[in-house]
């Protein structure tokens, strides 16, 4: 049995079907005729596709909701019920045409289009009061009869939305013209799937409607419908008085405000519209009057100016000094500006007052005298609130405003504190605990942006390292951590492995991000989830126009979750911009974050200090970058004096950085090279420290200046700190501070843990042969070196021949020494590092043979003569 006859069935004798109009892909639509009320119905059966999901028995309560509406610009709901498992619902047939269809024969004149707005805005107001939102408001379902518009369909949408069983409004993005509205009239956040959408969306769409009626074109133009989608998150539409010249300019700008991206910018409720809607259907010459003296307005203006600066200044310095919400600023000029037409219509009331009081009087036909009172309609109006709308009242209303206004603020602030509500910090709520670590992953991005998903995390990382009360962990840490799971050091976190990630390595949470297309340019999400249970902790969005803008907005968005986190609001506004902190060339972030990756998880210095130059090829000012590529240098067996010149570098740009990296650069720049000093490297380390208590960075490099120092005590003390704070990555400098404490076992347990202890790397290769020297294990430590001799990597080479060559030495294999000290200082010269030799040798006698530095001396001197160099 076909839909119309299944209809028929089900309605019995109470309707006589009659023919079928058009109804699209929301519904279908028949005629009929109500036989007892003699009346002509409309029947709408919702399409199968569009019905598909639905809970019925909900649908109907909406519905129900929706039917309560009783207003003379609304066209009413009868009844509802479903056949064959389909909804349907009647209504009144409005004899008319809709208004899509009126557009189709030209522009509308002014007047008509005000008239038009002025009924929807009525139908608007009475719903939103009852708290029923339309979501669909579009020419299409605007009908004209008798002169006045009425809206139809009113709760439909909402009612399929909040009727669907699946995943809400975004899981019927592509069903355009359904349950989430039409493409061409859909607000921003109806785009971006908002689950918190209400009543200002269809202000927007009222925008969209009297943007097309004016101009006779849609806002977005004739476009595909996910440009048109991207368009309303994105771009601004053209001017009204631009396509129609003759449109009042308080309409246009009304217009303009209908269609603002963020719903606070919009006017804020439906009778909002009536004051301008009327302004633009009349003219009266107390308008003309009004606007003809603009100096009597000027004292009031004068006094207004004053209280906007003053508070202007007030709100940015709290904003700054105190750490208020960034909100607040633009908030206390919004409080203001609402004041302005306040101040303006007392003005102009005041002054129809004063001129009535000393108009020249006129005399009645029985001799008594009235003052001559001002024509015009504003005029009248202006003269019967004058006892009310005085200056003392407009003055009390301006201060009530911005004391409710800092009230607000106030109750924020205390919120946040305490962890109640929404806007309660996760520290307060204990979601997040002071120093906690965070594992940032890879955002996912389209194939075509993916090489931008390592720059966006990498972005986010240096944003969060300015901040003192949370940890991200570094690329190196995650790869160790991966390799103890067994898995490649690159292997791309999903959200399981990062959660395994974060839980051995003693982070709380895991940062992830999402890069999505939106027209030409971009919108970026970034969610902060617990590393215990998956759940979600905070979540932010925003969009970038272009490649260009994404660092920008990144920075915004990891500031917003420092916020939500629950850090200090003035340490957040005081954080410097990332493109200061790191570089303003996306591509030179790019080549940076390729360089870590090779550096700290494929130990590929080569690779990584080639990536390093190419960056700061393109902004020599990238302070990170140059340190970065010192450290590659050292690690990489390259010349100490390109060291020593990439760290000269990193220290002439330090004070672009937070104190946080300034002190480490500066740290560093006194722990190698001609510069060298430890005292200053501890200083500044110790400064570093003081910025972020939890730098483990920091302290794992005071405990290297103090080793170099043989001040043991001191080494192992801020070796465990920093062991504390990272056990993976500073498991090496730990383990060697408990050797020089005597604590070889402690030291191999370390190794161990860290999952080092197996692996062929230069430090841990080290740490593992001393580890051995000092337990005894001579056989070990001989083929832990000899294994280091025959890598492809000159590092180890370096490492392995010269402990091979202090084995020797110990076990009195001098000839042996000889010979491996020989080529030792042969691959030393090859990559003209003769001077690293040096400290080789010195490195492994400082710990094997202390007290012999002069037999060290000789031997050296005869090491250089036999390979042609002088001790010179």
């Amino acid at each position: 049995m076909d839909l119309r006859s299944e209809l028929e069935q089900h309605l019995g004798s109470a309707y006589e079907l009659g023919r079928e109009l058009g109804g699209g892909g929301m519904s279908r639509v028949f005629v009929a005729d109500d036989v007892r009320l003699r009346r002509t119905v409309v029947v709408k059966v919702l399409s199968p596709e569009l019905a598909q999901g639905l809970n019925v028995e909900r649908f109907e309560r909406e519905i129900q909701l929706a039917a309560s509406l009783q207003q003379a610009n609304i066209v009413p709901l009868h009844s509802a019920g479903d056949v064959a498992g389909l909804p349907y619902f009647t209504m009144p047939f409005i004899e008319g045409e809709s208004l899509r269809a009126r557009l189709a024969r030209g522009p509308l004149p002014i007047t008509e289009v005000v008239s038009v707005l002025r009924d929807i805005t009525r139908a608007l107001a009475y719903a939103h009061a009852r708290g029923v939102v339309h979501r669909d408001i579009k020419p299409d379902n605007v009908l004209l009869s008798g002169g006045a518009a009425v809206v139809t369909d009113f709760g439909i949408a909402k009612a399929i939305s909040a009727s669907r069983t699946g995943s809400g409004d975004h899981a019927t993005l592509t069903q355009l013209g359904t349950s989430i509205g039409t493409p061409a009239y859909m607000a921003p956040e109806q785009v971006a799937g908002d689950p918190s959408i209400d009543h200002r969306a269809d202000l927007y769409a009222l925008g969209c409607v009297a943007f097309e009626l004016l101009t006779g074109q849609q806002p977005f133009g004739d476009r595909a419908p996910q440009r048109v989608l991207a368009a309303h998150l994105t771009e601004t539409p053209p001017a009204v008085t631009a396509l129609r010249p003759d449109c009042p300019p308080a309409l246009a700008e009304l217009v303009s405000r209908l269609m603002a991206k963020n719903p606070a910018e919009r006017p804020q409720a439906a009778g909002d519209l009536y004051p301008v809607l009327d302004a633009s259907s009349t003219t009266s010459s107390g308008q003309s009057v009004a606007f003809s003296a603009p100096g009597m307005f000027k004292k009031a203006l004068g006094w207004y100016a004053l209280a906007l600066i003053a508070v202007a200044i007030l709100a940015k310095a709290a904003v700054v000094g105190i750490g208020l919400p960034d909100w607040v600023f633009p908030g206390a000029i919004l409080v203001m500006a609402l004041g302005l037409p306040a101040l303006l219509a007392t003005a102009y009331v005041q002054r129809v007052a004063r001129h009535a009081a000393t108009a020249t009087p006129t005399l009645t036909p029985g001799g008594s005298s009235i003052p001559k009172a001002p024509s015009g309609t504003m005029a009248t109006m202006a003269l019967k609130a004058s006892p009310h709308l005085t200056w003392r009242r407009t003055t009390r209303g301006g201060i009530i405003a911005v004391s409710a206004f800092v009230l607000v603020v106030a109750a924020f602030m205390v919120l946040r504190g305490l962890g109640i509500g929404p806007w309660g910090s996760l520290f307060a709520t204990g979601s997040l605990k002071v120093d906690d670590k965070i594992l940032v992953t890879d955002f996912s991005a389209p194939a075509s942006d993916s090489a931008l998903g390592p720059i966006l995390a990498e972005a986010v990382r240096a944003g969060l390292n300015q901040s003192s009360a949370v940890q991200p962990m570094e690329t190196g840490a995650v790869a160790d951590v991966l390799e103890q799971m067994k898995r490649p050091r690159d292997s791309r976190l999903d959200a399981a492995t990062a959660r395994e990630v974060a839980t051995r390595a003693g982070a709380s949470a895991v940062l992830g991000g999402r890069l999505a297309r939106a027209g030409a340019g971009y919108v970026v999400s970034m969610d902060l989830t617990s590393a215990h249970d998956g759940s979600t902790l905070a979540s932010v969005q925003g969009t970038a126009n272009e490649p260009a803008d994404l660092l920008k907005t990144v920075d915004k968005l990891t500031r917003q979750l420092r916020g939500r986190m629950g850090e200090s609001l003035k340490a957040v506004q005081q954080t410097l911009p990332l493109e200061q902190a790191t570089t303003a060339s996306l591509e030179a972030l790019r080549k940076y974050t390729e360089a870590v990756k090779a550096s700290d998880v494929e130990t590929n210095y080569e690779a990584a200090v080639r990536l390093e130059r190419e960056a700061l090829a393109l902004d020599s000012t990238f302070a990170l970058a140059w340190r970065k590529l010192a450290i590659s240098l050292a690690r990489g067996a390259f010349p100490l004096t390109a060291v020593d010149s990439a760290m000269t570098q990193a220290a002439r740009y330090a004070d672009r950085l937070p104190d946080r990296e300034k002190y480490l650069v500066l740290g560093s720049y006194y722990s190698v090279g001609l510069h060298r000093d430890r005292g200053k490297a501890i200083a500044s380390y110790r400064q570093a420290l003081a910025a972020d208590p939890g730098n483990w960075v920091a302290a794992n490099n005071i405990a290297s200046q103090f080793q170099d120092g043989r001040e043991f005590d001191s080494a192992l003390h801020y070796a465990a700190r920093a062991y504390q704070a990272q056990p993976t990555a500073a498991a090496s400098i730990y383990a060697l501070s408990l050797i020089n404490a005597g604590q070889a076992d402690s030291a191999e347990r370390v190794l161990r843990r860290a999952g080092t202890a197996d692996r062929l790397a230069g430090n841990d290769l080290y740490l593992r042969y001393l580890t051995q020297i000092a337990l005894g294990r001579t056989d070990s430590a001989r083929r832990i070196a000899q294994a280091a001799t025959q890598s492809p990597s000159v590092p180890l080479r370096f490492t392995g021949l010269g402990l091979a060559s202090g084995l020797e030495q110990m076990q009195g294999q001098l000839k042996d020494a000889d010979q491996t000290d020989a080529a030792l200082f042969r691959l030393g010269a090859e990559r003209g590092r003769v001077a690293d030799m040096t400290g080789l040798v010195d490195a492994a006698g400082d710990i094997l043979y202390r007290g012999r530095t002069a037999e060290g001396v000789r031997k050296l001197d005869r090491l250089l003569a036999s390979t042609g160099w002088t001790s010179a």
